[in-house]
């Protein structure tokens, strides 16, 4: 505490000599921004000071800023902040790069306006540089792609209005792999480079001794054009052995005058560091970071110590034989482009990633999975709202929009800071993990705020309700656990309406399930009553209809109570037998049009899938299997934790040894059956009447740990296909990733641990194939997790894990996480060549941006209520949105000036599998909506910050001289293409 008082001391008398400049005079001054000199001759040495600072961790976000808890980590990012500026304003030729802006902002908006003043001279001078820019520097395996663009939006916005710059390079030192639709993420921002920490030590021990540190990555087959120059620390982020002169290494001591002058000593030292740094790259440039977490708490005696060797070392270049330089990675990356060498080119990403032999991080693509899918729920939250308050602003006034576009901000801000890499990944503390939740929750709530003030406007939106009372919404936040207070109204004779919104871009037909607490209920839409069913759970009644929606609106649904006598539904209307051994003789039989499924009568387990369109039968078990958690007792002392997956052994035991209690529900509506494999083990395959897919519903935990063995739980599907030791996932929802069993497209791997090595990260999709026969086996997912196949026609899920120990990478804790979880999948079986355009894509977007359901409660009938409101709202005229495109964001930039943010994806993707390749689709944006007229349409990065006219990303040479084509708008023209997976991004302004 002394120390800190010292600088905060030390800080007050500087900023009082400083606070007397005029800070016009300041900014004039300082705005020329200074390079660095550059040898050709000798060995450039960037120093780069840098802190890397969690978005939670040990501590919570805000521990981490404010300084609290000194006992867990003696850390606080606002005093790094203060000091940080401090030293660059007493030298120029200093320099300082800042990233995670979640602490930024908050540092920025406690400071004076000449304060401001002063650090906008450092931005303009070079001094202070952003890199990344996003709001954390968020994780590449668990993030979904929309959670990813938004968290980086909200970033570099904020870096736009304040200083007006766009940072350049991507700068992800401590992730724990890299995932291919991140690098073409930064691509399509506009950035020039991407600087990585973590790859795996097979990997970088080989490119360490092939010079291979640096390369093209060329990530995306779909869209090459986002190709990103990589490159990989020598050894990861933090300043080298030996001058950490922050955590007492020796400092450098230049007077010889001292007993203790050690200056030609030390600076001997680093060049033989940097000489060693510079055998593993090509140019005559070497990156050397100078910082680690949180560092710079003591920023002077960092600057101070690195200033002496600089000039001690310049000052004698024929003795050492290098150029030592203040630098930011920006600067780096400028001086290897001029070095016009031709760099090789990689296609695959960094997954999984270990960093030795027994240590595969593969184990926190499912940590916390409870924490994973509220994180998922939340984007899905997070869209619509922000959809809505667009689509709506017509029947909204202009301090109405102003106030609830700045609510949703804590909902973005909430979702920004869970994607930092120990957030959203579940490798944080518990005590963090709750304060994450929280923070959603929070978000949550302002968000479902604003929707109860949006619907009712568009409810009493007609004239036909001018008098009407708007009606105050209800949610049920537990509507997988077969919770919804809103629906008891029912049980007291009242009807209540159902408003379903639809936050995809297309017309969507679909099977919903509301709970009840009667069972015999009527539903009504506003064309009339329409079929439905209702399932008895233990005298918990479920209702069950198809709901129409269109795109980016609603559909109101209104169910009744029947009075009088029939108020209970006859029996056999109540869906819900057990299975009995009389009803053994032969297997259980679901089947609509598309598909056809057949269970086992004595467990309720899964038999085969039939495709009935084409006839083809996939014969299919699926499992539950558990793998014990290491516990650092075999062949090596690595346990199973947060971060790692290492099982004690590669066998994996049965996870249900008893004969479960098996319930089948059969009506008009759909087919189910649940399988009672415990009180910690439901599982439900539902088919419905007009999918084409088979639902999964697992309720899964707390995982078992009365034997004291920590455990990783799979559910493994094995069918008949033959699939050549090959499978599929997705990157971050998007684009599919070809995995081979024991092998990496990189290099010649060596296999040690043949399961843990295996598991790869899947947001949303995985599957098998078995092209002889042109079928595909596809699972989809609700939230992130992981998949293998460690034999022909197998397919694993990670759904769950518990272990007992920590892994020791520094989170101190054990994954001993007592959650239940409630999860949904989807099994399609298909031909390969029907993949992307009526399979497996669409079908996933509909699981992560499920129909939303809002109550209310009246004594109305249901004719009642649609003469009186607004039933049906449809913005988007969705003949004019193509098939394979979704409006992927639609959020205000600024209500005054009626700008908006818009971007639209093309869903699809060029893979070699398909017989027919994906098409660019086009877009005429003038005509989307139908009730907005749109004035001028800008084209943006991906970020929606600068014209996409103004990126001048730099040019590589590469081996095989791909260039990409030049960046162009459509100036005379609202009619946009769309290749496959690209996204494209406007600022529209609105008459």
């Amino acid at each position: 505490m002394k120390d800190i008082k010292k600088i905060l001391f030390s800080f007050i008398i500087f900023f009082i000599i400083f606070g007397v400049i005029s800070s016009k005079t300041t900014i004039k001054n300082s705005n020329k921004k200074q390079e660095p000199k550059l040898s050709s001759t000798l060995l450039n040495v960037h120093i780069v000071p840098h802190t890397h600072d969690d978005v939670g961790w040990l501590k919570t976000v805000d521990e981490y800023y404010s300084g609290t808890n000194m006992s867990i980590s003696f850390t606080g990012v606002q005093y790094v902040l203060d000091n940080a500026v401090s030293c660059l304003l007493q030298n120029p030729e200093r320099k300082f790069i800042y990233v995670e802006i979640a602490f930024f902002q908050r540092w920025w908006n406690e400071q004076t306006p000449t304060m401001q003043n002063l650090v906008k001279g450092l931005v303009e001078s070079g001094q202070l540089e952003f890199i990344n820019g996003g709001y954390c520097m968020n994780d590449e395996a668990t993030t979904y792609y929309d959670d990813i663009i938004d968290q980086m939006t909200v970033g570099h916005q904020f870096l736009w209005e304040n200083f007006g710059v766009m940072p350049k390079i991507g700068w992800h030192i401590d992730p724990f792999g890299h995932s291919s639709t991140q690098a073409a993420i930064f691509g399509a921002m506009g950035f020039d480079a991407f600087i990585v920490g973590r790859i795996d030590y097979q990997d970088i021990g080989i490119r360490l001794q092939d010079k291979q540190m640096e390369f093209m990555w060329r990530s995306s087959k779909s869209n090459p054009d986002d190709q990103i120059f990589t490159s990989v620390l020598r050894a990861m982020y933090c300043t080298p052995n030996g001058f950490d002169f922050e955590n007492g290494d020796d400092p450098i001591q230049d007077d010889p005058n001292l007993f203790g002058y050690n200056v030609e000593q030390r600076a001997s030292a680093f060049v033989e560091i940097a000489n060693e740094y510079a055998t593993h790259f090509r140019s005559n440039n070497v990156l050397i970071p100078f910082g680690c977490d949180f560092q710079y708490l003591n920023a002077n005696m960092y600057f101070k110590n690195i200033d002496k060797l600089i000039e001690h070392i310049n000052a004698s270049p024929e003795k050492y034989g290098l150029n030592l330089i203040y630098s930011t990675p920006s600067i780096y990356i400028d001086a290897v482009n001029k070095a016009g060498l031709t760099w090789n080119v990689k296609t695959d990403d960094f997954f999984p990633y270990a960093d030795d032999a027994f240590s595969y991080w593969t184990g926190y693509f499912v940590s916390r999975p409870a924490l994973k899918g509220y994180v998922r729920q939340n984007n899905a939250l997070l869209h619509m709202v922000e959809q809505m308050l667009v689509t709506s602003s017509s029947f909204l006034t202009q301090t109405q929009s102003s106030q609830l576009i700045q609510d949703i901000m804590v909902m973005r801000q909430a979702m920004g800071v869970a994607q930092h890499h120990d957030a959203v990944s579940g490798t944080e503390k518990q005590e963090v993990a709750d304060d994450y939740a929280e923070r959603l929750s929070i978000g949550n709530a302002a968000s479902l705020e604003t929707i109860n003030t949006v619907i009712g406007k568009l409810l009493t939106s007609s004239s036909k309700s001018k008098n009407a009372a708007t009606p105050n919404l209800s949610f049920c936040p537990l509507l997988n656990q077969s919770i919804c207070p809103a629906t008891n109204p029912l049980s007291e004779g009242s009807n209540v309406p159902v408003i379903f919104y639809n936050s995809l871009s297309w017309t969507r037909y679909e099977h919903v399930r509301v709970p009840i607490p009667v069972s015999n209920v009527s539903v009504s839409s506003t064309d009339g009553p329409i079929p439905s069913q209702v399932i008895n759970y233990n005298s918990s009644y479920i209702l069950e209809f198809y709901a129409l929606v269109s795109p980016l609106g609603y559909s109101t649904y209104v169910i009744s109570p029947v009075k009088g006598e029939e108020n209970e539904r006859p029996a056999e209307q109540v869906y819900e037998t057990i299975v009995t051994k009389e009803n053994t003789a032969n297997p259980i039989v679901f089947e609509n049009k598309y598909i056809s499924a057949q269970f086992n009568p004595n467990d309720g387990s899964l038999i085969s899938i039939t495709n009935v369109t084409s006839g083809a039968t996939l014969n299919i078990q699926q499992e539950y299997v558990w793998y014990q958690s290491s516990d650092g007792n075999y062949d090596s002392t690595q346990c199973s934790g947060a971060y790692i997956f290492r099982p004690n052994e590669d066998y994996a035991f049965k996870y249900n040894n008893i004969t479960p209690i098996v319930t089948v529900a059969q009506g008009p509506i759909s087919s189910s059956i649940r399988i009672f494999w415990s009180d910690i083990m439901v599982q439900t395959f539902r088919l419905y009447t007009e999918s084409e897919h088979l639902e999964v519903e697992e309720i899964i935990g707390p995982i078992d740990i009365s034997d004291n063995l920590g455990k990783e739980v799979v559910s493994r599907y094995t069918t008949d296909l033959s699939t050549d030791n090959t499978w599929y996932s997705d990157s971050n929802g998007m684009e599919m990733q070809k995995r081979i069993t024991n092998y990496r497209p990189s290099w010649n791997y060596t296999v040690v641990q043949p399961t843990s090595g295996n598991y790869v990260p899947v947001n949303a999709i995985t599957y098998i194939q078995d092209t002889s026969k042109n079928l595909q086996f596809t699972v989809l997912t609700d939230r992130s997790r992981s998949s293998a196949s460690l034999r022909s026609g197998q397919l694993d899920v990670m759904m769950h894990r518990r272990t007992l120990m920590d892994d020791g990478r520094g989170v101190g804790q054990p994954m001993n996480e007592s959650t239940q979880i409630i999860t949904t999948s989807k099994l399609i079986f298909h031909d390969i060549s029907e993949v992307a355009q009526s399979h497996y894509r669409p079908t996933a977007l509909g699981l992560a941006h499920p129909l939303y359901p809002m109550f209310t409660s009246t004594q109305q009938s249901s004719s009642q209520w649609n003469n009186q409101y607004t039933g049906i709202y449809s913005p988007v005229d969705d003949q004019q949105v193509p098939t394979g495109i979704k409006i992927q964001t639609l959020q205000w930039l600024d209500d005054q000036a009626n700008s908006v943010l818009l971007r639209i994806e093309n869903i699809y993707q060029i893979d070699d599998q398909d017989k027919d390749d994906p098409k660019t689709i086009s877009v005429d944006i003038s005509s989307i909506f139908t009730n907005l007229s749109i004035a001028s349409i800008t084209e943006m990065n991906l970020t929606g910050v600068q014209k996409i006219t103004n990126i001048n990303r730099l040019n590589w040479n590469t081996v095989d001289n791909f260039k990409p084509s030049p960046k162009s708008s459509s100036p005379n023209s609202n009619v946009y293409s769309v290749s496959p997976m690209q996204i494209r991004t406007f600022v529209i302004t609105f008459n």
